[in-house]
């Protein structure tokens, strides 16, 4: 697959995917979101990994936001399928069968803050800032921002960071919950892959279904979420995986 603004590098079964617009700190056009889900659909399709980590070209953004000289020409029509657009990549990202991993090395700010949101997991550099500054362009977040942020720090300081605008550091993302881990910058991604590789010796189908049980069952009723586990559960129990599990365990 040929694609202008993504390069992928494979570390065995961990695919590090960077988005190359560095000169524009990596901004999000039609063209880079495009391509990003149809390389999400390809993995989920060829089943070559088992987990992708997702970053920017260069020190100064892991992605700046959405590309604001493109969105200032779009009409309404064309803004609503922009947002349609990026909605769609960030839900491809958080209901991926694999595991998923925003490396922040730099600005993760609007667009680049709501990827990072929906990945499993965020490790952070001490460097890097995350921020929605769209309420200062007279706009709100597009591609699930407000909803995905609200879920993971709460109503209350979603309102706060999203209303100010104000961006925060590696060390408070951590403290808020939103980022996992905090690395030096020059150990990032290879702190991501060794994580990640850490995990992909479990089954791959218990992953996704655990992932499936968190996602699903965050919107629900706890009587239907507790339904939800219940029958994934059995799926898992009547996998190959969970048989030679059980054997390993057992020994």
């Amino acid at each position: 697959m040929k694609m202008k603004y993504l390069t992928v590098e494979s570390q065995g079964n961990i695919a590090v995917v960077k988005i190359s617009r560095a000169a524009q700190l990596n901004a999000l056009n039609q063209e880079v979101l495009q391509e990003l889900l149809t390389y999400l659909h390809q993995v989920e399709l060829d089943k070559r990994y088992q987990a992708l980590i997702l970053t920017g070209d260069g020190d100064k953004a892991f992605i700046a936001g959405a590309d604001i000289k493109e969105m200032s020409t779009m009409s309404n029509h064309e803004i609503l399928q922009f947002c349609s657009l990026g909605q769609e990549v960030a839900d491809a990202l958080e209901s991926a069968s694999f595991l998923t991993c925003a490396a922040v090395q730099g600005y993760a700010l609007g667009g680049g803050f709501e990827m990072a949101l929906a990945c499993d997991y965020i490790f952070a550099s001490h460097e890097a800032k995350f921020g929605f500054p769209e309420v200062s362009l007279g706009i709100i977040p597009g591609f699930g921002g407000t909803q995905r942020l609200l879920r993971t720090v709460g109503t209350r300081l979603a309102k706060e960071l999203i209303i100010s605008g104000k961006t925060i550091d590696g060390k408070k993302a951590l403290e808020l919950h939103i980022a996992n881990r905090l690395c030096d910058k020059a150990n990032l991604i290879q702190e991501c892959s060794h994580y990640l590789q850490s995990l992909t010796c479990h089954s791959e189908l218990a992953i996704a279904k655990a992932k499936q049980a968190i996602n699903d069952g965050a919107e629900m009723p706890l009587d239907v979420g507790l339904d939800l586990e219940r029958n994934l559960f059995v799926e898992c129990f009547n996998s190959p995986g969970r048989i030679e599990g059980f054997k390993r365990f057992l020994k």
